[in-house]
C-alpha cells in the first residue's frame, strides 16, 4: 500500500504552518495555563476558518470529505505549534462515531455543526481499553460519573460506552452536554485541554450501538489514537529542531556544543525515535484510510511510539538547552505539558501494550 502526498495533502500542510506560523502565540499558551476551563478561542477560530473541523466530514453535510490522511497531516502542523484547544481530535472521534453507527436523522442533526465547528465534541472510551468503570445506561437515560474526559468542560456533546442495567452489557451512546450534565474543570499540567469529569443523572442520551459496543468503541479509541500519532510526531519534531539549532548556535570552549558526543548522540537518539514514530503513524493512517482489519493492532504501534517520541524528544531538549528550557519564559515547557497530556487522555502505554501483545498473539496463533 503506498503512501505518496498528493497536492490537496501538501496545500493543506503548507497552509496549516503559514497561518499557525503567523499566529502562534506561546505567551497566550502560558497564559491559558493558569486558567481551568479555558482554551484558545484564536486557534479555534482558525481551525473553524480553514475547515479543519470538517475535514472527514462529508460535504453532503458540510464537511470537505477529504479524508483522514488529511486530517492526520493537519495534526502533525497543529502539533509542531501547541494547539490550544483539543476539538480537532476529540471532535473527530464523535462525527466518526455517527458516521458509523449514528442513524440518517442523527447525522443529520449533528455532523453539519460539527463540521463548521459550532459543535464540539468529546469521547470518553478509555474504559474499552482498560476494562475501567463503565457509567450506567437505564431506559435512554445515562446516571454517573466520567473519568478525566479532555475538552470535557466545553464540549457540546459526548460519546461515551455506558453499561446497560438491564441486559448488562454495553451501549455506546451519544449524549447532549446541556443543562442536564454536570461539568467538573479539573487543574492539571495543561491546562488548554479543558479536562473536566462529567456528571449525570438520569440525562437522556441517544444510542449509537448496542452489539459488540465494547469493540466498536475500542476501534473509535483506535481512529482517534491515530490522529493524536501524528500530534504528538509534530510535537517531536520541533522539540528536536529546537535542540538542534541551539546546539549548533550555543558556544562552550571555543565551539558549538553540538560537536560535543553528550549531545550529538542525543539528538541523533531523537531522530531515530522520531522516524520510528513516523513509520508506525504512516502504517496506521493507511489502515484508517482504508478500514482495514488490522486498525487497532496498527493505532497501538502507532500510539505507543508517539508516547515515546514525544516525551523522550521534550525531556531531552530541555536537557539540551541547560537550565534556561526548564524556565517559565521558555516555550520548551509547553511541549513537555503536552507530551505528558497526550500520553495518558486516551489510556497510557500499559493498556495500549496489552491490546497489541493480544492481537500479536492472536495473529501468531492464526
Amino acid at each position: 500500500m503506498p503512501f505518496l502526498l498528493d497536492d490537496d495533502h501538501r496545500q493543506i500542510v503548507q497552509e496549516a504552518e503559514r497561518v499557525l506560523s503567523d499566529g502562534w502565540s506561546p505567551d497566550g499558551l502560558r497564559h491559558l495555563l493558569e486558567r481551568v476551563g479555558a482554551h484558545d478561542d484564536r486557534f479555534w477560530t482558525t481551525c473553524r476558518d480553514m475547515g479543519w473541523t470538517g475535514i472527514t466530514i462529508s460535504e453532503d453535510h458540510g464537511g470537505l470529505g477529504l479524508g483522514p490522511i488529511a486530517l492526520c497531516l493537519t495534526a502533525e502542523v497543529v502539533g509542531r505549534f501547541v494547539g490550544g484547544a483539543p476539538f480537532l481530535s476529540t471532535g473527530y472521534g464523535v462525527s466518526e462515531a455517527l458516521r458509523r453507527f449514528g442513524s440518517n436523522d442523527q447525522q443529520g442533526r449533528y455532523l453539519a455543526g460539527l463540521a463548521n465547528g459550532e459543535r464540539t465534541g468529546a469521547i470518553d472510551l478509555t474504559s474499552a481499553l482498560d476494562g475501567g468503570e463503565r457509567l450506567a445506561w437505564t431506559d435512554g437515560r445515562l446516571s454517573g460519573a466520567t473519568g478525566l474526559v479532555a475538552a470535557g468542560a466545553w464540549a457540546d456533546l459526548l460519546v461515551t460506552v455506558a453499561r446497560d442495567t438491564a441486559t448488562g452489557g454495553d451501549v455506546l451512546v451519544l449524549v447532549a452536554l446541556d443543562e442536564q450534565a454536570h461539568p467538573e474543570p479539573v487543574q492539571t499540567f495543561d491546562n488548554s485541554r479543558g479536562y473536566a469529569v462529567l456528571h449525570f443523572n438520569s440525562a437522556p442520551a441517544e444510542v449509537l450501538a448496542t452489539e459488540h459496543a465494547g469493540d466498536a468503541a475500542l476501534e473509535l479509541l483506535a481512529r482517534v489514537a491515530v490522529i493524536v500519532a501524528f500530534e504528538q510526531l509534530g510535537g517531536a519534531e520541533a522539540c528536536m529542531e529546537r535542540a538542534r539549532n541551539f546546539a549548533n548556535e550555543r558556544q562552550a570552549f571555543g565551539q558549538p556544543i553540538g560537536k560535543f558526543q553528550a549531545i550529538k548522540h542525543r539528538i541523533a537518539e531523537m531522530y531515530v525515535a522520531n522516524e520510528l514514530a513516523r513509520g508506525n503513524a504512516l502504517r496506521a493512517a493507511l489502515s484508517l484510510r482504508d478500514d482495514a482489519g488490522d486498525l487497532v493492532l496498527r493505532a497501538g504501534a502507532a500510539r505507543l511510539t508517539a508516547i515515546d517520541a514525544y516525551e523522550f524528544a521534550a525531556t531531552e531538549a530541555i536537557q539540551t538547552h541547560g537550565a534556561i528550557g526548564i524556565t517559565w519564559e521558555h516555550d520548551l515547557h509547553l511541549f513537555f505539558r503536552r507530551s505528558r497530556a497526550l500520553a495518558l487522555e486516551l489510556g497510557g502505554r500499559g493498556p495500549w501494550q496489552d491490546v497489541v501483545a493480544r492481537r500479536v498473539i492472536a495473529g501468531v496463533a492464526a
